[in-house]
């Protein structure tokens, strides 16, 4: 043959759709049915409960007359003033145990972060470029166990004794809801009905994070973000949207090695909503929430096994 090259360059497309068949071919995602489906609206925390304690003293005329007894009507700007007039920078709020059991969720905590005087919780609000924020921040956090115990079971099967952590190929979030509500009562009909809040928010981000004991003093941010404000208006019930953990973060480095255990595994879902100062009256805690529905799923690859042997 006058061209020794010629013969493997003629075979190299016959090999290449076969290493990509091989590829795809080998990829198995767990069914839906075995990884729990998270749907659920998350509230907010009780505005009483929040800052009931500046209220006790409005009750006790160590405060204006004019102060209400009850924020159960209030906004973001009423619970900003209680938290201004008592010079607090933050208030938080847990709740370990969810109302409905059923859900797989535990271990909610809100922080409201109040961000309205120049010079004081400095490091707490700024932007994401490092610019001063004003205005009330929302950070919620709740713990999802993203594989039961019949999901590890399954996983187990599917690996086939396999414990490699690159045989998890892709961890992706389907959202077919990712909304923020809250109730309206029209004033003239007295009829009330449901608003969507999101465009008085200037800053959002959902995201997933290790799951750790509430107060844990040793716990480290592994934060990892996958949902940002300008891809909120695409997730519908008739635009799902999938969004794939980043396979390089060592939140996700360390999630494969957990899922690969055959055992339970819980992790934090968090998210931070920003709410500035001209639209805190526009922002009502109860009544309100966070309306979610999204189903997790995960992908195992059966290439890694094979590709030493190719």
């Amino acid at each position: 043959m006058k061209n020794p090259l010629l013969l493997p360059l003629l075979l190299l497309p016959v090999f290449l759709p076969a290493c990509a068949f091989l590829e795809a071919a080998g990829d198995v995602e767990i069914p839906a049915d075995s990884i729990p489906h998270a749907q659920f609206l998350l509230k907010w925390p009780d505005v009483d409960k929040l800052v009931g304690g500046t209220l006790t003293k409005a009750g006790s005329g160590q405060m204006p007359s004019s102060f209400p007894t009850s924020l159960q009507d209030g906004s973001l700007a009423h619970v900003q003033g209680m938290m201004t007039i008592d010079g607090e920078c933050k208030r938080a709020y847990d709740q370990p145990a969810m109302d409905d059991p059923k859900l797989p969720l535990r271990n909610l905590h809100v922080d409201v972060i109040n961000c309205g005087i120049v010079g004081r919780c400095t490091e707490a609000c700024k932007d994401e470029y490092g610019e001063p924020f004003r205005g009330v921040r929302l950070w919620a956090r709740v713990q999802f166990n993203l594989v039961s115990a019949a999901t590890a079971a399954k996983i187990t099967e599917t690996m086939k004794g396999q414990n490699n952590p690159e045989m998890i190929a892709q961890i992706r979030l389907r959202f077919s809801k990712l909304a923020f509500i809250q109730n309206f009562t029209d004033p003239a009909t007295g009829k009330t009905s449901v608003e969507d809040i999101e465009p008085l928010f200037s800053g959002y981000e959902l995201g997933v994070g290790t799951a750790y004991p509430p107060g844990d003093p040793t716990a480290v941010n592994d934060d990892t973000p996958i949902v940002k404000q300008r891809y909120l208006s695409q997730i519908s019930p008739e635009t799902p949207q999938r969004f794939e953990l980043d396979p390089t973060s060592d939140f996700s480095l360390k999630l494969r090695t957990a899922i690969v255990t055959g055992e339970q595994v819980w992790i934090a879902v968090y998210q931070r909503i920003d709410v500035p100062e001209q639209n805190l009256y526009g922002v009502r805690m109860n009544g309100g929430g966070v309306d979610l529905d999204f189903q997790p799923e995960i992908v195992i690859s059966f290439v890694k096994t094979v590709t030493g042997a190719l």
